[in-house]
């Protein structure tokens, strides 16, 4: 399983935290800096659900990227891609709400990718930062929707908002779900 990671290295650094400088004591009626910069940021939670095949081989498996926050309830969306048969074009598809994936009758695993931070207000930038990833000209057969839940998840590390390291360990634990259990 990986560990709930948390990068907050695209944040602007709270200034009382840099070093050097004594922070400035504070009235009691004031809130810390600790509950400052809570209430100034968004933790947006990961889950990665894999969905069984036809037939049912580790690269035929159908994988979705959701987002939820603990500090918003209403924070879910889904984030995927889909096309119409074989070699129909790759679409992004998203989806705004609370979905119980898992309830899926092809459900089969989920890899619970840790978390990124972001200024309240921005809950959307990683899911656009993921949904963004180019689709239109994905032609190689091979290219599927695997990887483009792996090219959303290194974006969202160029961006800043994770670390190589985490995008490693997710990859590897994506890997061993989805061979989990498939045939051949």
């Amino acid at each position: 399983m990986v560990t709930s990671v948390i990068s907050a290295s695209h944040l602007v650094p709270n200034p009382a935290q840099s070093g050097g400088e004594e922070p400035i004591p504070q009235d009691e009626e004031e809130q810390s800096p600790e509950t400052d910069s809570d209430a100034a940021h968004t933790t947006i939670c990961l889950t990665i659900f894999i969905f069984r095949g036809e037939p049912d081989m580790y690269f035929r498996r159908h994988v979705i990227l959701y987002f939820t926050s603990p500090e918003l309830a209403d924070f879910c969306e889904t984030v995927h891609i889909q096309r119409v048969g074989e070699t129909g074009p790759w679409m992004v598809d998203r989806a705004r709400g609370a979905i119980d994936w898992a309830l899926e009758a092809n459900y089969c695993a989920h890899v619970n990718a840790g978390a990124v931070v972001v200024n309240r207000g921005e809950e959307m930038v990683p899911v656009a930062v993921t949904a963004g990833v180019p689709v239109k000209s994905r032609l190689n057969m091979s290219w599927n929707d695997q990887n483009f839940v792996l090219e959303g998840l290194q974006a969202l590390v160029d961006e800043g908002f994770q670390t190589q390291e985490w995008y490693s360990a997710v990859e590897d634990e994506l890997v061993d779900r989805l061979m989990d259990g498939t045939v051949g």
